[in-house]
């Protein structure tokens, strides 16, 4: 299974340099899909940033939302956040070796209970991931 972070689901919905590499790689797979309702928190949050900073309008963002909602709920097992993952994600916040914010430890979190191989682009997440032991793709890298 291939769990999503936030970053690679937006990548499918909003224009970005990567979106059709990030598109490509992930129709090519043949794992299933995962992704998270803290994911959806985070794509409203993220959607909002760039509305208030004039990148997106209201429309656009809207529309962008409900696609990533049925995308969510239609193509991946949808994991509901819950306590025991937000227990894991400080247990590995509390690791300061690691370069982790919060929403990403989160995510780290839930891919493991759900024995998936976390794809994000961002290098420090599949740093941490693989010091830990865990599974981390990012799909632009060789």
């Amino acid at each position: 299974m291939l769990y999503l972070d936030t970053a690679i689901v937006l990548t499918l919905f909003v224009r970005e340099p990567a979106s059709e590499s990030v598109g490509k790689w992930i129709a090519s797979r043949r794992q299933p899909l995962a992704f998270s309702d803290w994911g959806l928190t985070e794509c409203a949050s993220a959607l909002g940033i760039r509305l208030r900073r004039g990148e997106l309008d209201a429309d656009f963002a809207t529309r962008a939302f409900d696609a990533i909602k049925t995308f969510a709920n239609e193509s991946c097992e949808l994991v509901s956040c819950a306590g025991h993952h937000q227990k894991e994600a400080q247990g590995l916040l509390t690791r300061f070796d690691l370069p982790l914010r919060s929403g990403d430890a989160l995510h780290l979190a839930i891919s493991q209970h759900v024995q998936a191989t976390l794809v994000t682009c961002d290098k420090q997440l599949v740093a941490a991931a693989k010091a830990i032991g865990a599974k981390a793709r990012d799909p632009l890298a060789p």
